[in-house]
């Protein structure tokens, strides 16, 4: 997978995850003074699509920040509702948790010099030699 395609995938990833988390600020009772999340929750909000805005050297380790700090609050959060004996309410979470994971792997794969082809054999149809 070339970087423009990883970074093309993280960057749709990151809309839907932005987008649910809007839907989830305007349909909960989420901004309360009580929510332990809040705070984490309206980070990971902001920072998702300004990660996804920069281009150059800078997009794929934003985007890979961002995406690893959203995975990071919703693996607490989930682990919250685990210890309170309410996995099936915080089941939602296993799919954001996955796709932000997956989104931040196939950037750093990418970007990896180790797992790229070698450079006469890219996608210049050349087979090296």
């Amino acid at each position: 997978m070339t970087t423009g395609n990883a970074m093309t995938i993280a960057r749709w990833t990151i809309g839907v995850l932005t987008t649910v988390m809007i839907y989830y600020f305007v349909t909960s009772d989420a901004i309360r003074a009580g929510n332990p999340f809040l705070v984490p929750d309206l980070v990971l909000t902001v920072l998702l699509p300004v990660s996804a805005t920069p281009r150059g050297r800078l997009a794929v380790p934003a985007m890979v920040f961002a995406l690893a700090w959203a995975a990071a609050v919703w693996t607490v959060s989930l682990c919250t509702y685990i210890t309170r004996g309410a996995f099936a309410d915080g089941a939602n979470h296993i799919p954001l948790i996955l796709s932000s994971v997956v989104a931040a792997g196939l950037l750093a794969i990418s970007v990896n010099p180790r797992t790229r082809a070698p450079e006469g054999t890219r996608a210049e149809g050349r087979t090296g030699g």
